[in-house]
């Protein structure tokens, strides 16, 4: 190899890499680190990708592009973490790209998965106009963090992951084994929700539906957690595993991106104990049913948001110890 300028001391140059793709002959590069970690071009395929060598049995996630994607492969009866690039004219610039999961994998300790996440994520980042998550939506992904967390050592990470459901459409917040859970928060002095459809506070058939209520106030220096601190001790409490790899797809379905933890900074408290109800019986709310049942034609209504007080509301109903537990995530403050 000539003298070229490398990208780093850790990878070949990029134009030793040119070279190497020029040549026509499959080619596999050693990135030194731990885990092992290779830098392959398949030329007649064509593919150029990373294999990180795995010892646990994660799934590769999709990335849900056209032309880049992860596998988990089996090679010399050792597991790997693979990421592949298809298109031959685009294997000059995604060889840095590559270059950065390594780095994120070996130097950063990060898994192969949330290493390939993380790198896209900068990268789309660079392409689109930075914009805010909105105070509402902010407010919104605090409280279903906030029940996430207390669902955790409830339910273990893996299934208290997999019940989170508010970023697929018609479904509420959260799926429970035996109910499901509606997540409302707000800053207001008083216990007051916004609801956002007729169907919102209709419970599946067979399913009992709770809401839990959650009232914030913004808090004093180092008091509190801000909405990047929260993601970050709800991180921490799921561990290592491919429940990871779910969580950070939730939170960029719910409108996170990485680039916003520079940016809210506003650090939150309970302005008061979060609160279970059940949505039955005399639990204020408008429903598809009580609107027909008066005549009303709701199909000219095409769009319905109405605010409910809960000040002062007494639910008669025992509430669950899984409604409680998510009321009650006391590991963010």
């Amino acid at each position: 190899m000539t003298a070229d300028a490398p990208i780093d001391k850790r990878h070949v140059s990029a134009e030793n890499f040119d070279r190497m793709l020029d040549s026509g002959v499959p080619v596999t590069l050693s990135v030194a680190g731990t885990p092992n970690t290779f830098v392959f071009i398949e030329p007649r395929v064509p593919e150029l990708g990373l294999r990180v060598e795995v010892t646990d049995k994660q799934d590769a996630p999709h990335t849900k592009l056209h032309n880049i994607f992860a596998r988990i492969a089996l090679r010399d009866g050792k597991r790997f973490f693979e990421v592949v690039v298809t298109a031959r004219e685009l294997f000059h610039d995604a060889y840095p790209i590559l270059c950065s999961v390594a780095d994120r994998v070996q130097l950063g300790g990060l898994s192969p998965a949330r290493a390939l996440h993380a790198t896209l994520d900068r990268m789309s980042s660079l392409l689109r106009t930075p914009d805010a998550l909105s105070r509402e939506r902010e407010i919104g992904l605090f409280g279903e963090l906030l029940v996430l967390g207390g669902l955790i050592d409830r339910l273990g990470a893996a299934k208290a992951v997999e019940s989170w459901r508010g970023t697929l459409s018609e479904e509420h917040d959260f799926g429970l084994p035996d109910l499901d859970v509606e997540v409302k928060t707000t800053t207001s002095e008083s216990r007051t929700h916004w609801i956002e459809s007729l169907t919102q506070l209709v419970p599946k058939v067979g399913r009992p539906l709770w809401l839990v209520s959650h009232q914030l106030t913004s808090a004093g220096a180092g008091t509190g957690s801000s909405l990047p601190g929260l993601v970050e001790r709800v991180s921490a409490r799921l561990g290592p595993g491919g429940h990871q790899d779910l969580f950070e797809d939730a939170l960029a379905h719910s409108g996170w991106r990485d680039d916003h933890r520079e940016r809210l900074t506003t650090r939150w408290t309970r302005r008061s104990a979060s609160r279970g109800y059940h949505v039955t019986g005399l639990f204020p709310r408008l429903t598809p049913a009580d609107l027909r049942d008066r005549g009303v034609v709701i199909d000219r209504i095409p769009t319905i948001r109405y605010r409910i007080d809960l000040d002062g509301f007494a639910d008669q109903h025992d509430t669950p110890d899984i409604v409680r537990a998510a009321c009650d995530f006391k590991g963010w403050t």
